[in-house]
């Protein structure tokens, strides 16, 4: 049975389960059916459903970066008593739940795709242990109370080169930032310029009035600007996820590569939500540039002045 089929099948036998009141058995099935499909119709929201109903005490997984952890926020700050382990690249990610209020039970940590691998394998076979609930959009902002402001000018435009480590080659090229900055900065637009401060000092740029540099190390009080943003032009990364997940339209800009995870859980349910624009790219350098610059601007342009 090939993946296609095989969400059908988990789906649809979870649903059965839970229409007898079976639920721990149908959290299982909906667990399969998002590991072949991330958001297949409604199961995310089933699955979490489901787990609430569990009458079994079940541990639940936290994997991934920073940009996972922002999907599974949701359920996991509505359900803080619950019992969650974290497999992540992150090195700060202790820090990051503690300020969040979430009690982890135990951390795993890995450097490259192997280690994840052995680690999620043997993760695999602890019982009632299962993947935590991923949502699409924050109902509000889980990391300040204040309402995003309307949209008004000056208009505010969040820019993120950066990429995680693990995610060699995703980062936007210097040149094109910069090159970038240049079209924007002579406008009426306001800037965020989202990175390390490594990455930002790369860029060899003055700072000017109407650009803020948002370099904390401290990851939550850089993503607490993105409400600030009207609109976010980004890498593959934690930023542009944040922005997606607080409906602010985002351009993003990656490479044109076979990645079935991250676009059927990072950016398929956003172009389909209309809160997100791809560009895809070679090498985002010399002539490319050029291109990558005239799809951001034109988007840009057509964003905000549709505002």
């Amino acid at each position: 049975m090939n993946r296609h089929f095989k969400k059908y099948y988990f789906y649809f036998l979870a649903r059965i389960f839970d229409a007898v009141g079976l639920h721990q058995k149908s959290v299982p099935y909906y667990a399969e059916t998002i590991r072949f499909r991330s958001f297949f119709w409604d199961s995310q929201i089933r699955y979490a459903e489901a787990i609430v109903k569990n009458p079994k005490k079940i541990t639940l997984q936290i994997q991934g970066g920073i940009g996972d952890f922002l999907q599974f926020l949701p359920f996991i700050l509505k359900h803080k008593s619950y019992s969650y382990t974290v497999l992540t690249h992150f090195l700060y990610a202790e820090a990051f739940f503690k300020i969040l209020g979430v009690n982890v039970k135990k951390y795993y940590f890995y450097t490259n795709w192997e280690d994840y691998v052995e680690i999620r394998d043997r993760l695999k076979k602890l019982p009632d242990t299962y993947v935590c609930p991923r949502t699409l959009f924050f109902k509000t902002n889980p990391f300040i109370t204040t309402r995003k402001k309307a949209l008004k000018k000056p208009y505010v435009i969040g820019i993120h080169m950066g990429s995680s480590k693990l995610a060699a080659g995703k980062a936007l090229s210097p040149d094109f930032v910069l090159k970038l900055l240049a079209l924007l900065l002579p406008t009426q637009y306001k800037i965020i310029l989202f990175g390390t401060k490594n990455e930002l000092k790369s860029l060899h740029i003055k700072t000017e009035r109407r650009m803020r540099l948002a370099h904390d190390q401290n990851v939550i009080k850089n993503l607490s600007l993105v409400n600030q943003c009207d609109l976010m032009v980004a890498s593959d990364s934690v930023f542009k996820t944040m922005a997606s997940m607080l409906n602010i339209p985002s351009i993003v800009l990656h490479k044109d590569n076979k990645n079935p995870f991250r676009d059927r859980t990072f950016i398929e349910p956003y172009v389909k939500a209309q809160c997100m624009s791809v560009y895809k790219y070679k090498s985002l350098e010399g002539h490319e540039v050029d291109d990558a610059l005239a799809f951001t601007m034109k988007n840009i342009n057509a964003l905000l002045k549709a505002s």
